[in-house]
């Protein structure tokens, strides 16, 4: 069906962007192939098929990088995006100690393959020694991933249930905590207002007086005891 070749497009754009340093590990998409053919959207000959292409092609494109240009990757502002200096040295070195060997155990080390790969092409692998050894343990590691996939695909299901039910009653939880945080704060603020209600009841202040005459003016002494002897 036509949805089913998007399906494919998409796991191999994402395994090809992975390879290429995307920080996600091609386990998986090539676990969500899987489930999807569990799902009945692909089907799982074709699907292991776009999965061997799209690891492959990564793999490759990494050695011949490493090949063409040697440690100048390391100057180079776009390459240095995938490439870490310490990792590359670090794949060189179990280049020296174990050889070509190394090219197998890289497929099965999410956070060393990259590097391994380009460290190949660096120390010049023959290409036909590196698409064998490396196209083996491509061979092991996508079939078994993608078959992981397909047959423990209900698992995924179950667990999508699960957290959709989780999801809800986190979201109920949440809806109950805020009703009640609601209702306290409401039931704070009544109480508040009555007490400043009871307060203003309580204190009275008295009207000013208004029938208090104003006191008349005394005269001095000396005028009173002058006006006594006149008379």
């Amino acid at each position: 069906m036509f949805y089913e070749q998007w399906t494919y497009l998409a796991v191999f754009a994402v395994l090809l962007a992975a390879g290429l340093g995307l920080p996600l590990p091609e386990d998986v998409p090539l676990l969500t192939g899987g489930y999807l053919c569990y799902a009945g959207y692909a089907n799982l000959l074709i699907m292991i098929a776009v999965g061997m292409v799209g690891v492959l092609t990564g793999d490759i494109i990494l050695f011949s990088v490493g090949r063409k240009f040697g440690h100048g990757v390391l100057r180079s502002r776009f390459f240095r995006r995938m490439v870490h200096p310490g990792r590359l040295i670090l794949a060189e070195r179990l280049f020296a100690r174990h050889g070509v060997k190394i090219i197998f155990a890289g497929r099965f080390l999410p956070g060393l393959r990259a590097m391994i790969f380009m460290a190949a092409g660096v120390l010049r692998v023959p290409f036909s020694t590196f698409i064998l050894v490396n196209g083996f343990a491509a061979c092991i590691s996508v079939p078994t991933l993608i078959l992981l996939g397909r047959f423990f695909g209900y698992k995924l299901e179950a667990l999508k249930n699960e957290v959709r039910e989780l999801t809800h009653l986190l979201v109920l939880v949440a809806a109950i905590a805020l009703l009640i945080t609601l209702g306290l704060y409401l039931h704070q603020r009544q109480k508040l207002l009555l007490a400043k209600a009871h307060l203003d009841e309580k204190i009275e202040i008295p009207p000013p007086p208004t029938d208090i005459a104003p006191p008349s003016p005394q005269a001095p002494a000396d005028e009173t005891a002058d006006r006594e002897d006149a008379a």
